[in-house]
């Protein structure tokens, strides 16, 4: 009951901070990668902890009330592909389960960039705030990133959690280019052991 309550004042705060912005399938519908990730428990963001999302692509149905998100990760030296679908509850919220339960929304969006804002309850019940920049470009000008440090800190997540993810989406038409990529930088300058890739929802 106390982590409900916690959990419950936690979204309130992000609602009132923020006038969420709303999506429609034109905006969201497409490829897209990870551009930068953080989160407040650093450690589950970094490479191979399970909230650090390779996003792929994006899909959302009945007015945007459905989102359908396909990314990859790594977890104990396995690349896996993932698709959750979040579905719309009160408060412009998105809820899924991966890694424990997922409650997630639209914090930001401009051109071809949406800033996500998540709190991801695993199942020992530890929450975790994690921010993700979405986009289909490579890159952040300037005042976007200025934007994303600020929000960060709005949700209590230090500017140095925050890490630039590689553009390994940029091909998106090669599946697994992002399992190799990780094997290949293992392989050069870590242990040498390579991992297998699969696909999961």
């Amino acid at each position: 009951m106390v982590k409900f309550l916690l959990l419950a004042l936690v979204l309130g705060l992000s609602c009132a901070h923020h006038n969420n912005p709303d999506i429609t399938p034109s905006e969201v519908d497409g490829n897209w990668r990870t551009l930068y990730i953080g989160a407040d428990n650093v450690k589950k963001v970094l490479t191979g902890g399970p909230l650090r999302a390779y996003f792929q692509h994006m899909e959302c149905s009945d007015e945007c009330q459905t989102l359908t998100i396909t990314f990859k990760v790594k977890v104990e030296g396995e690349c896996q592909t993932h698709t959750v679908v979040g579905r719309k509850e009160k408060d412009d919220l998105y809820m899924t389960d991966y890694s424990g339960k997922n409650y997630f929304q639209v914090v930001r969006k401009a051109d071809d960039i949406i800033i996500f804002h998540n709190v991801n309850v695993d199942n020992s019940g530890k929450e975790t705030n994690v921010i993700l920049v979405a986009g289909k470009e490579d890159s952040l000008n300037k005042a976007q990133k200025q934007e994303l440090k600020e929000l960060a800190n709005k949700f209590n997540i230090p500017n140095e959690n925050i890490q630039r993810l590689e553009p390994t989406g940029l091909f998106l038409d090669i599946p697994l280019l992002p399992c190799v990529m990780e094997t290949l930088k293992l392989w050069i300058f870590g242990s040498g052991s390579f991992f297998t890739c699969s696909s999961r929802s």
